[in-house]
């Protein structure tokens, strides 16, 4: 019996060659050969907005803060539900994060706490699309345009994803989104940044350039770069762009497969939805579901009995956040209590999927969660 992990990175085809075509010349390093290549498949995706290849999502959120000129004291709306990095990029320039619940549908934010939680240090919200999936972001636009604070879209999960034909990490102020290893199109570690606000778009080059203003040397603007703003070493390493550049070129083909399978998934365990024994992720989401396949069991004992039953029969499957209001460091911070994302967190398992496994695997692993229901 081979084993099922939980992920797994996407075939490569040419990944070999691309790498020692890079390192067969010093000046296609030294002028971002894969990276250009990279951002000329993206852009279309984001046809009004700056891009920006990143080392990691987390890079993308932390430029964002530096963008806002969040300090002391101003308050970032987000989920309690997400990666630590949605909160500790604000919270590390003195942001005090003010956790909402999500809705028990699509384990976005829930947008009618959202309003009720701005207050006059309220500067940014920060939408999580969990999963891939948005909460209803004409609204959410609308609430925060009313109370002129900036919408920030944190897709990690969401490459491929889109809300009314716009791709996802476009529609707000801002977006993220990731291609770290665990992610349905991966550079092994890496992320992009989307500016869509026009009036951070030349601040965000000089911020993503160590805080120099060199895309105005590059464009012949100026005939030397100079210190101007404060930045990091932000850009995505060439060989983490030429593996992306593979990923790239097959992103449709992965889509689709990771699509079909989580269809196979649900039609494989409607059966358990119906007599009640689990919760299936909402149908509708599954037209573009790339990320991840969930389940809800009973509680955390059974979620937690699940996981060790499938890992008795070669299969990973995984948990996910824990909760970041109920963490060590969350809980410095006044927050109300979140009854759905406690839940959500105890209940959520989350099972393979990879566009490295076929049909048959889908069958086998839900013909072990259904075993595992049935005893």
């Amino acid at each position: 019996m081979r084993n099922i992990f939980f992920n797994s990175i996407n075939k490569s085809k040419n990944y070999i060659k691309h790498v020692e075509y890079l390192l067969s010349d010093y000046q296609l390093i030294r002028n971002k050969h894969f990276s250009i290549k990279c951002l000329k498949v993206l852009q279309p995706l984001f046809l009004n907005s700056n891009i920006f290849l990143t080392h990691s999502a987390t890079a993308g959120l932390e430029i964002i803060a530096h963008l806002l000129n969040i300090e002391k004291g101003d308050e970032v709306i987000l989920p309690s539900f997400t990666f630590v990095s949605s909160a500790n990029s604000f919270v590390s320039q003195g942001a005090i994060p003010v956790f909402v619940d999500i809705e028990k549908e699509g384990l976005g934010i829930d947008l009618g706490l959202v309003e009720k939680a701005i207050t006059p240090k309220t500067k940014a919200v920060v939408a999580v699309h969990y999963a891939g999936h948005p909460c209803d972001l004409n609204r959410l636009k609308e609430i925060c345009m009313k109370h002129q604070i900036y919408l920030i879209e944190d897709a990690a999960m969401a490459f491929g994803n889109n809300f009314e034909g716009i791709q996802l990490g476009g529609i707000g102020d801002f977006g993220v989104i990731s291609f770290d290893v665990t992610k349905q199109i991966s550079s092994i570690q890496g992320g992009l940044l989307i500016v869509n606000n026009e009036k951070f778009q030349k601040r965000a080059n000089n911020i993503y350039h160590n805080g120099t203003n060199r895309s105005n040397f590059t464009n012949g603007i100026v005939p030397h770069y100079e210190w101007v703003d404060v930045g990091s070493k932000y850009q995505m390493n060439e060989l983490n762009a030429a593996f992306l550049y593979e990923d790239l070129n097959q992103f449709l083909e992965v889509l689709t497969i990771r699509n079909k399978l989580s269809k196979i998934y649900y039609k494989e365990l409607l059966p358990l939805k119906n007599k009640h024994q689990l919760t299936l992720m909402p149908q509708e989401l599954l037209e573009e579901n790339y990320h991840e396949f969930y389940v809800l069991l009973k509680d955390k004992l059974d979620r937690d009995k699940c996981i060790n039953y499938l890992a008795e029969r070669a299969i990973e499957a995984m948990f996910h956040y824990t909760p970041l209001h109920n963490s060590k460091k969350g809980r410095l911070f006044i927050n109300n209590e979140l009854p759905n994302t406690t839940e959500i967190s105890d209940r959520l398992l989350r099972l393979p999927l990879h566009a490295e496994m076929d049909e048959e695997d889908v069958r086998y692993i839900a013909k072990q969660v259904i075993s595992y229901c049935d005893e």
